[in-house]
């Protein structure tokens, strides 16, 4: 009965409770990759935006200004980047914080394709850092529909994380930012719950979570998830805090869904106790055959 056994295991290992807050978030977790972060100014209490702009160049070298605070991420190819009398090597999933009012330069390392970065932002003005160019092109991707709030003069920590979620990861914590905080999703696809509803985020996708917004992120899928977080809260102060209350069940909040899968357990397991019982009475059957054999033999 090594099957039926086998069976009554994963029935309760599948009916066990598994909370999500047997994790940590994964933004928090020991795997995220911290690309760049920088203490910004309020800048005298201007109404900041979430900006992602995404951007390429086709000469040799081009000159840019930075009308905003925020991070030049090198999306692909490899750039060489002058900032402040400095050159820095950026390859592709680098990235480094510019400052408003710093002009840099750019220049390709690729011969034969033009290279892309994205740029995210705390932006005043609607589109600031798109110009019209002759040596490249820029397009604002995302804006965030309301300003970021609590910010706080010279003490706000600007950082650009790189979070990777393992394939089939339950939901992490639910949480929220004691500043706001952007994803942008990098490759494979998640799901992300917030606001009574799940949503699903793939390649490109862009979303925002404002100072109080409860919410969290799972990777139902076969491949790895790799997000972006473009985060600012005040620099004294954990960038995010876990909900204390949470749900005893990842599926809790739907129960169908829960009835639906503990169902097919149970299925499968009584199944898998039939062909036990089936097979090993076959198998009885067939070795008292061999015996009477044997003994007509004798």
């Amino acid at each position: 009965m090594r099957l039926g056994a086998l069976a009554l295991a994963i029935l309760g290992i599948l009916l066990v409770p598994t909370g999500a807050s047997a994790i940590e978030t994964y933004s928090s977790s020991q795997f995220h990759q911290i690309i760049a972060k920088a203490i910004v100014p309020d800048r005298n209490n201007e109404q900041l935006y979430f900006s992602v702009v995404t951007g390429t160049f086709w000469t040799p070298e081009v000159e840019r200004y930075a009308a905003s605070d925020g991070f030049f991420y090198q999306f692909t190819g490899t750039t060489e980047l002058g900032l402040d009398g400095r050159t820095t090597t950026l390859r592709s999933g680098d990235g480094v914080f510019i400052q408003a009012g710093s002009k840099f330069t750019l220049k390709s390392l690729d011969a034969n394709r033009s290279p892309t970065y994205l740029q995210f932002l705390l932006a005043s003005t609607p589109g600031s850092e798109v110009a019209d160019q002759t040596d490249g092109t820029s397009v604002e991707l995302y804006r965030s529909p309301t300003p970021v709030p609590g910010l706080m003069h010279e003490r706000n920590l600007l950082s650009l994380t790189r979070v990777p979620v393992p394939p089939q990861a339950l939901p992490d914590p639910l949480h929220r930012r004691t500043g706001a905080a952007l994803h942008y999703i990098l490759s494979g696809v998640g799901a992300e719950f917030g606001d009574g509803r799940t949503t699903a985020r793939g390649p490109g996708s862009v979303s925002f979570e404002p100072a109080g917004f409860t919410y969290q992120w799972s990777n139902p899928g076969l491949k790895p998830l790799i997000y972006l977080v473009f985060n600012v809260s005040p620099k004294d102060i954990e960038p995010v805090v876990v909900q204390d209350q949470q749900p005893e069940d990842p599926f809790s909040r739907d129960p169908h869904l829960t009835l639906a899968i503990y169902c097919v357990a149970i299925s499968m397991a009584l199944t898998l106790m039939v062909m036990s019982g089936t097979i090993s009475d076959y198998h009885r059957e067939r070795r008292q055959k061999l015996d009477r054999d044997d003994d007509r033999l004798c």
